[in-house]
């Protein structure tokens, strides 16, 4: 969707994800630097076992995320939506949808936020930021993935008419 074809709303909505889109991915960042900051390994560590609940935990949360991600801007949920607005004007209409694809993109985000949270608890309990490294990846790459779209989604239902 060209600038200035685009509608208010759909643009401010837009801006809006960006901005805590990128927000959301400097903490992520904050979050591995005070781990490499403040830890200190003098302390008695956690368990393996331990260990491996958070791996297993940020990795499950990881796939959460991008199944929630996927699913609820896939066509199908896209058409879903669409149709949702049916009986209004076009600027309304994609308005509306502009409005409706919010949730799907920032509930996935809280989550890859909560993978990089999990690596920074467990480095803290394991006294190794080492620990940081896996969970700040998978949640900063998962984030990445899921930069916002929300102008080329509206765009994309204009075929369904």
């Amino acid at each position: 969707m060209d600038r200035k074809n685009r509608t208010p709303s759909v643009a401010k909505n837009q801006s809006a994800l960006k901005i805590v889109w990128f927000a959301l991915l400097l903490a992520m960042f904050a979050y591995t630097a005070v781990v490499f900051l403040f830890s200190s390994p003098e302390a008695p560590g956690v368990r393996e076992n331990v260990k491996n609940a958070f791996l297993l935990g940020g990795a499950a949360l990881g796939i959460v995320s991008l199944l929630i991600y996927r699913f609820s801007l896939s066509d199908k949920s896209l058409r879903k939506k669409f149709l949702a607005t049916e009986g209004q004007e076009q600027e309304k209409r994609l308005e509306e949808l502009s409005n409706r694809l919010l949730l799907p993109h920032v509930v996935p985000w809280g989550i890859n936020e909560s993978v990089v949270l999990l690596g920074f608890v467990l480095s803290f309990l394991s006294k190794n930021p080492m620990d940081a490294i896996p969970f700040s990846v998978i949640g900063t790459v998962l984030h990445i993935y899921m930069y916002p779209r929300v102008e080329q989604l509206v765009e994309s239902t204009k075929n369904y008419v």
